[in-house]
């Protein structure tokens, strides 16, 4: 008996780590201060009335090429380079944009969440679609270029 109730506590448990870890909030207003990076955009959000947050917000379920860091081929870094330049256009003149799915990310601090521009959609998926961008569900990563760093 106490084994049966063990698994039930254990299963309650569990339910309520994943409807946390589920949990998202949005739609927020946000102004774009800055884009840091192809998948990374820099934001002050109206989360209520008279208070804004200055976030950086990765989209989340996206991915782009890597910039810098340990490891990154010139290959990537034109791609990501390329990525950055799209995300500054797609952005460009834009006064507000919406900022839905906010969640929290796997490392600390990092939040993320999709960024949608009036009249021009979805921000991850105009990148996917313009082949600077793969979907991305927190796994590990395949190479942008190939061995020979093409």
């Amino acid at each position: 008996m106490r084994l049966r109730h063990l698994i039930a506590a254990a299963t309650i448990v569990a339910s309520i780590h994943i409807h946390a870890a589920e949990e998202t909030y949005g739609p927020y207003k946000a102004q774009v201060i800055r884009v840091k990076d192809g998948d990374t955009v820099l934001l002050d959000v109206r989360i209520w009335p008279g208070l804004t947050q200055r976030i950086s917000l990765r989209l989340d379920g996206v991915n782009t090429p890597e910039k810098r860091g340990k490891g990154v081929t010139e290959c990537e870094k034109k791609a990501g380079q390329k990525a950055t330049n799209f995300t500054q256009r797609f952005l460009k003149g834009v006064e507000t944009v919406i900022v839905r799915g906010v969640r929290r990310g796997k490392y600390a601090g990092r939040v993320l969440g999709r960024i949608e521009v009036p009249g021009k959609g979805d921000l991850g998926q105009a990148l996917i679609r313009a082949g600077l961008a793969r979907p991305y569900d927190g796994g590990k990563r395949a190479p942008w270029c190939t061995v020979t760093g093409s």
